[in-house]
């Protein structure tokens, strides 16, 4: 009798240890698809099969309910190559992904306390150690090797761009009539260039082919093919001088008391305009004033 409890109790062990191994096998099954996949199984028939010959009943008793608790999620779960599914309590942040600031002055034990990492003396143990921006060392600086290139020119003018194109489109939107004269002021209230006129502005001959309206203009330059475009069509264009000053008060009269006297161009300038510009804004071209 105590032979037989013995093995008995041996293979109640066996087949407890048999079905849990069947189990594991089945809920570790691969994706489908894989040439793997009639090996583990046959394997977890095997391991159920031995547990029915032995007849035991804790093993044929516990597989089912072991089966059912680990091979019922791997249907469901989108990913049954994972162990469980993602839960509040099992998600957090990659390895890696958070990294941990350097607390300093925390003590001997901390390995950065006391001198926090700075060492003894010297320029980089002070707070606000460092050298200006561009220091060498001494040496002298990158700025100072390289040789300059180019320079300023203080005759540079810069000029608003205005393409004959559009001001053929202002013309035809009525914005701007063309049997006045028209003047940097007219173009800067109507919106035909910026309100940030620097030197003055610029006429280009863009839209040239198109362009047919007999006007009369003032402008600080114009080029070529613009200028013949415009005088092919009956018009004339006047080259006018304005400083700084006198574009604010041809622009903006209504800032000045007393309106400026109109200021001639420097020497080097002069062969550049034709004219002195008039202030306040004139209203009638200069041919036909006398």
């Amino acid at each position: 009798e105590e032979r037989e409890r013995g093995r008995g109790r041996e293979a109640m062990v066996l087949g407890r240890l048999l079905a849990r191994a069947g189990c594991e096998l089945l809920r570790r099954r691969p994706l489908a698809g894989d040439a793997q996949a009639p090996l583990v199984s046959a394997a977890a028939a095997a391991s159920f099969g031995a547990i029915g010959a032995f007849g035991l009943r804790a093993g044929v008793g516990a597989a089912p309910r072991l089966l059912a608790t680990s091979a019922a999620p791997a249907a469901d779960f989108p990913f049954p190559e994972l162990s469980e599914p993602m839960k509040l309590n099992n998600i957090g942040d990659n390895p890696g992904a958070r990294k941990k600031r350097k607390r300093v002055g925390r003590g001997i034990g901390s390995g950065h306390g006391k001198t926090c990492g700075r060492g003894h003396k010297g320029q980089k143990s002070r707070s606000g150690g460092k050298p200006r921006l561009g220091f060498e060392g001494g040496q002298t600086p990158m700025r100072l090797r390289l040789p300059r290139r180019g320079f300023n020119n203080p005759f540079r003018r810069q000029y608003q761009w205005l393409n004959l194109y559009r001001l053929d489109e202002w013309i035809k939107q009525g914005r701007i009539d063309p049997s006045k004269l028209i003047t940097m002021k007219t173009l800067r209230d109507t919106g035909a260039v910026s309100s940030k006129i620097l030197d003055g502005v610029k006429v280009l001959g863009g839209g040239h082919e198109v362009f047919d309206h007999k006007i009369a203009l003032e402008v600080s330059s114009c080029s070529e093919l613009a200028r013949q475009a415009i005088e092919k069509a009956g018009g004339q264009v006047h080259l006018v001088y304005y400083n700084k000053l006198g574009l604010k008060a041809l622009h903006k009269p209504h800032r000045f008391d007393v309106t400026p006297f109109p200021a001639r161009p420097p020497p080097k300038l002069r062969p550049y305009f034709e004219y002195v510009g008039r202030l306040p804004a004139p209203d009638t071209p200069i041919n036909d004033t006398a």
